[in-house]
């Protein structure tokens, strides 16, 4: 029973570092790198919505087996007229990824990394790319997180599966979606990212609540021109959690 109730919170420990929002599903424990040109957008770093409105770059930092895989981003923060509740928006799903079989270098404003990237095929985009632009409603502060699935062994039916769901951005579902598509077991990778409306936020609610920029995907940016803001609380946070996890584990060895 003891051992049992280490392997738990053992589990509950490095829970705490998913490369996911907290409570978000399919979690991953693998982080997607994410880069807008030399800004790299992490672990809950918050970014200039100017910085964000061209699709990123994404990789990992080891190659990963697989032949095809799609990338999936979401919004978690949509206003709705029943505030603090929110609704989720489709942002970008791309299929058909491949990834390099050499690591490329890439000088970021934090530092230089080696990454091994994904690159876009002739696939067109089940969902095009849409910049985050969260309007001044309450959250202010939008989740915009990325998700990386493995589809080197998806089916036709299963493709049509999440083409079909990227038809309606709004409110979209990724658990629900994957589980359907039969690949919820197939998330490699994951992240997440801040963009926040300045505010004062507005009462209204016929105001835009898509938290998104043209549906084109183009945005009004050609490149981006801004630095990312790294707050210490998100670190924080995350240090703080693999403390309890870690002093949970001590405790029970101390009982022993």
């Amino acid at each position: 029973m003891l051992s049992r109730s280490l392997v738990v919170l053992a589990a509950a420990a490095s829970g705490t570092l998913a490369a996911t929002p907290q409570g978000f599903e399919p979690a991953a424990e693998t982080s997607l790198l994410v880069t807008y040109g030399p800004i790299v957008a992490m672990e809950g770093s918050v970014l200039a919505q100017a910085a964000t409105q061209i699709a990123p770059s994404i990789g990992t930092q080891s190659q990963l087996d697989g032949t095809s895989f799609a990338v999936l981003m979401i919004d978690l923060d949509i206003p709705t007229a029943n505030p603090p509740e929110t609704n989720t928006l489709l942002h970008w799903m791309q299929t058909g990824l491949t990834q390099d079989t050499a690591a490329t270098t890439i000088n970021t404003t934090m530092d230089a990394m080696n990454a091994f990237l994904f690159q876009t095929s002739d696939v067109a985009a089940f969902a095009a790319y849409i910049g985050p632009a969260p309007p001044a409603r309450i959250p202010l502060s939008h989740r915009y997180t990325q998700i990386l699935v493995d589809t080197s062994a998806a089916t036709e039916d299963e493709l049509d599966v999440l083409k079909t769901a990227a038809a309606n951005r709004s409110g979209f579902n990724a658990l629900s979606v994957l589980t359907e598509a039969g690949l919820a077991d197939k998330v490699l990778a994951g992240n997440f990212f801040n963009v926040t409306n300045a505010g004062p936020a507005s009462n209204s609610t016929t105001n835009n609540a898509g938290g998104s920029g043209s549906s084109s995907g183009t945005g009004s940016v050609s490149s981006p021109t801004q630095t990312a803001v790294f707050p210490g609380a998100a670190v924080s946070q995350r240090a703080s959690e693999l403390f309890v996890g870690m002093a949970m584990i001590g405790a029970v060895f101390l009982a022993l």
